[in-house]
This record gives structure tokens, C-alpha cells and sequence, in this order.
């Protein structure tokens, strides 16, 4: 039974994936703060808003589902499971690949293909097990490494991790340059955040929200939320009082430990609230968001297809000339033509185009439902 809700928050994190990633798309943000673009107090006022309810969110969130996913594709698959998770990871990572060295370095989908590789010693866990696991993991692992970064504010102060050199060789070559130089900018900005140790940190800070994702499938949380209610209720609730505390640290305090704290603890909470209170949404609500999230790979890829156009110089060339309100203005125009494409799309067909490629190269046939 495929529940239109799951359908929802998935197209619901897409949008505020996009108001994240459109910065990294349109300015240098992986090398110098976002707030050096600037221009004015809106400027500054929609940065604030990307920072508290959209930052180190909406990846949590996908990784819930990505895992939630992984449950359900469990119930279906029998003993068979194994073999067709394991050739769905090898798609995705495919997919990653040609994402990450030809479109757009930001990709996550190579890092889901190999995290997910980790929830295989978990497929016959019990319920109490996967969150008992899911909240040690990111606890631990959230608790150590900011008081990591306590220590290290308490020896050095704040460190500043900008480079404004990096940065403007990033506008000079997505801005004018040719598509090689670009293939080669793309590549350098990908090794840049993806060292053998930041693989490492990735891991610990995905799997649990796998593993919280499969926890609320098997618990079936959503398949009755009446039944459910008083535990999703407890889990919004708290997740909210958490995330939002989290959040607002920088803005009482600005230090590396709180903005630390804030992506690390504020963001995964925020999104655990995001997810429970969707089951509170009116169904028109569900209706809008829906076609987007069932169409999650062909919009996600659609999205740096169509920015990366806009931005680079193969394209139109904004790279670097934009405002943060305008690049967040480009994100939602996008995001608003990917609802109306993926209503119309659905009428025809039952799944996406990109959805359609992974499932054959999942299941060897077609396979729509």
C-alpha cells in the first residue's frame, strides 16, 4: 500500500532541499559564507530563514524516508530482499556518479548508495532495536563530536574556515568557463568535501536517520496514524521544543559550538518534526506536495539539470552574478513548475521517467507499481 502522505513530506523535503542547494548552485557557499553575498536587510532576513527552518534539515528527512523505504521494500521482497536492495543501491549509486562528475558536485545519492549498505545487518532487527540504535548513534555520535568542537573554540576561538581564493577560482570558472574547465571545478569541488575521513563522518551521521526512517516503518506509524496518534504527537512535540532550541543558538550566541550544534542537533530535530507533522496536514495539503515526492529522483536530478543551466556558463552564465533573494526566487519558480509538471505528468503515467530506469535496473523488468 503506497500512502500518499509518505508521498508528500518526500516532495515537501525536495522544496527545502532546493532553497539549500540553489545557493551552492548560483554562489560559492561551499568555500565562503552565504552571507558575504548580501545586498540587503532581505537578503539577510532570507538567509536567516534558510538557516533556521531548511539548513541540515531536509537531508535528515530524505535519509528517514530513504530508510522508511528500505522497510517497506522489505515487506514486499520475501527472501529475494537482499539480492534486489543490493542492485538498487549499485542504480543509485550509478546514478550518483554520473550526478556528482557531470551535473553538480553537491549529490547525495552516492553517499546513500553506500550508507545503505550498512542497514543490512539490521534487516531483522526489531523495532526497539533499530530506534534503540538510531538514537545512540546520533546521540553519540552529536554529543561527542560538539564537545569536540567545544574544545577546540575553547583553545583557538573561532576558527574562520572560509576561502575566498577557492571561492573566486569557483565564479571564474563556472561563470566564463569552458565545459572542461567546469568538468574539472566539479570534480575538485566534490574531492574537496569528500575526503576519506569526511566519508567516515558521513556515515555516522546518515545511519541513524536510516535506521530511525525503518523504525517508524516497522512500527507503521502512518499506515494508521488514528491508532498512532498519541506516540506521533510525542515525537512532533519534542522534536519541535528540540529543534527550534537548537536552531535559535547562533542567533543568541554566534561561536563555532553553536552553529555546530545547530546543523548537528536542531536540524535532524526539526526534521523528525517536520515528518511527524505532516500527519497533521489537510489532505489538500498531501494532494499538492504528493506527485512531487513520487517523482523524488526525477525531480531531485530535474532540479541541478535546470539550475546548473541557469548558473553555468554552458548555460546562462549566473554563476556568481545573483543576490541570495533572487537565487531563493529561481528556486521557488523551479519548484512551483515541478508541481504543476509532476501533477501532469502522473495523469499519464504511473511513475516518473528516472523512476521508471531505476526500477528496471532494480528488477531487471518493468515494474510500475
Amino acid at each position: 500500500m503506497r500512502i500518499s502522505m509518505i508521498d508528500a513530506v518526500r516532495g515537501f523535503a525536495l522544496f527545502g532541499i532546493l532553497l539549500v542547494n540553489v545557493l551552492d548552485f548560483s554562489l560559492p557557499t561551499l568555500y565562503v559564507d552565504a552571507t558575504v553575498f548580501a545586498k540587503d536587510g532581505l537578503d539577510r532576513f532570507l538567509l536567516a530563514f534558510v538557516d533556521i527552518f531548511a539548513q541540515a534539515s531536509f537531508y535528515p528527512l530524505f535519509s528517514m524516508l530513504f530508510g522508511w523505504g528500505a522497510w517497506i521494500m522489505l515487506d514486499k521482497g520475501g527472501e529475494k530482499f537482499r539480492v534486489t536492495f543490493l542492485r538498487r543501491l549499485f542504480a543509485l549509486l550509478l546514478f550518483g556518479l554520473f550526478h556528482a562528475f557531470f551535473i553538480w558536485h553537491g549529490d547525495i545519492l552516492i553517499g546513500y548508495a553506500i550508507v545503505g549498505l550498512f542497514l543490512f545487518p539490521f534487516f531483522r532487527a526489531r523495532a526497539k532495536t533499530l530506534r534503540r540504535f538510531a538514537l545512540s548513534l546520533w546521540g553519540g555520535w552529536a554529543g561527542v563530536s560538539t564537545i569536540l568542537m567545544w574544545v577546540m573554540w575553547k583553545q583557538y576561538g573561532d576558527v574562520d574556515f572560509s576561502e575566498p581564493t577557492l571561492a573566486k577560482q569557483a565564479v571564474a570558472n563556472y561563470q566564463q568557463g569552458t565545459w572542461e574547465q567546469i568538468f574539472m571545478q566539479r570534480a575538485y569541488d566534490w574531492l574537496y568535501v569528500n575526503s576519506f575521513t569526511q566519508a567516515f563522518i558521513f556515515i555516522l551521521t546518515i545511519l541513524p536517520f536510516f535506521l530511525f526512517g525503518a523504525y517508524i516503518a516497522k512500527e507503521k506509524w502512518f499506515h494508521d496514524i488514528n491508532i498512532n496518534r498519541a506516540t506521533i504527537n510525542k515525537w512532533c512535540i519534542g522534536s519541535f521544543v528540540v529543534g527550534v532550541i537548537f536552531k535559535m543558538l547562533p542567533y543568541v550566541e554566534k561561536n563555532i559550538v553553536t552553529t555546530y550544534a545547530q546543523d548537528m542537533i536542531g536540524g535532524p530535530a526539526l526534521a523528525l518534526f517536520y515528518f511527524t507533522a505532516f500527519s497533521l496536514m489537510a489532505s489538500q495539503v498531501v494532494h499538492v506536495f504528493a506527485p512531487v515526492g513520487k517523482m523524488a529522483l526525477t525531480n531531485y536530478l530535474t532540479q541541478s539539470i535546470i539550475c546548473t543551466t541557469l548558473f553555468y556558463s554552458y548555460g546562462f552564465g549566473w554563476y556568481g552574478k545573483v543576490t541570495p533573494k533572487q537565487a531563493l526566487a529561481v528556486a521557488c519558480v523551479v519548484y512551483v513548475i515541478q508541481v504543476v509538471w509532476s501533477h501532469w505528468w502522473l495523469k499519464t503515467y504511473r511513475i516518473g521517467p528516472m523512476e521508471r530506469v531505476w526500477r528496471w535496473m532494480t528488477y531487471g523488468k518493468k515494474k510500475t507499481t
